[in-house]
């Protein structure tokens, strides 16, 4: 009966870290989907205020996002680019005083840190 007992703890417990993974994966993709939209978004109105360099770091974080939308699971290479590429466009974004700038740099802070999640599982 103790046998049968730790085997049904050890598969509930896989079971839970298993969704959990699961749970920081998917939350990762969400975000980067949010961001690359948000980038998206900035980059237009960047680009409409001749504000190129802006524009042109938030495009790059876009498709950085892309690709781990695009791939739907965890591959380390891929979530670390696109963790750098939201930090390289935030602090871009941050050195800009508007409203655009501001949630578009807020987004990538926040999409930066699930990938930086999802790669720590």
């Amino acid at each position: 009966m103790c046998a049968q007992v730790r085997i049904c703890f050890f598969f509930a417990t896989l079971t839970l870290l298993i969704m959990e993974f699961n749970n920081v994966v998917q939350e990762c993709i969400d975000m980067c989907e949010k961001c690359a939209r948000e980038c998206s978004a900035n980059a237009r109105d960047c680009l409409a205020k001749g504000m190129n360099e802006c524009a042109r770091v938030c495009m790059e974080c876009a498709d950085a996002c892309l690709r781990v939308v695009s791939e739907g699971e965890l591959n380390a290479a891929t979530i670390l680019a696109c963790a750098e590429a939201c930090n390289v466009c935030a602090a871009e974004c941050e050195r800009h005083d508007n409203e655009h700038c501001r949630r578009c740099a807020e987004t990538c802070r926040e999409c930066e840190e699930a990938c930086y999640d999802a790669q720590a599982q």
